[in-house]
């Protein structure tokens, strides 16, 4: 709906932040390949849950049908990013697996290599946040 406010510096007259909640886009990428896995498909779909100045969160939920058990769950990861004044900010990440079936017998190592793969994918969100903030005005 407001897919080119998105992101603003500022919010222009007439449009309430609250319209952002909700906001969802879908995409798909190619996963690198690890100790683990080949390169593989991603699927994702990314959901605005809070949008403020004191906040940001992002929900997500990523399949991966193309890995081993990969039709048997489903990451959920959140992004929230908080204003802490002082042009400082905090940034909380977290990943979840869902097992819409029940748990396979390898659910264990589902989990340990989701939450290896999406902490890989964390620590490079907050660098570019810092490569980029210094550049805001």
């Amino acid at each position: 709906k407001h897919n080119d406010e998105i992101g603003l510096h500022k919010t222009p007259d007439g449009i309430d932040e609250a319209d952002f909640v909700g906001a969802t886009i879908e995409s798909s990428y190619l996963m690198p390949s690890s100790a683990f896995v080949k390169a593989n498909m991603a699927y994702e779909t990314a959901t605005i849950a809070q949008y403020s100045d004191y906040c940001l969160c992002i929900k997500k939920a990523t399949q991966t049908p193309d890995v081993p058990y990969g039709g048997t769950f489903i990451a959920h990861t959140q992004i929230v990013i908080t204003n802490t004044g002082n042009n400082t900010c905090k940034i909380v990440c977290s990943v979840e697996a869902e097992f819409p079936n029940g748990p396979p017998m390898v659910g264990r190592q589902i989990k340990s290599g989701m939450r290896a793969g999406t902490a890989d994918a964390f620590v490079i969100f907050g660098e570019t946040i810092c490569k980029y903030a210094d550049e805001y005005p």
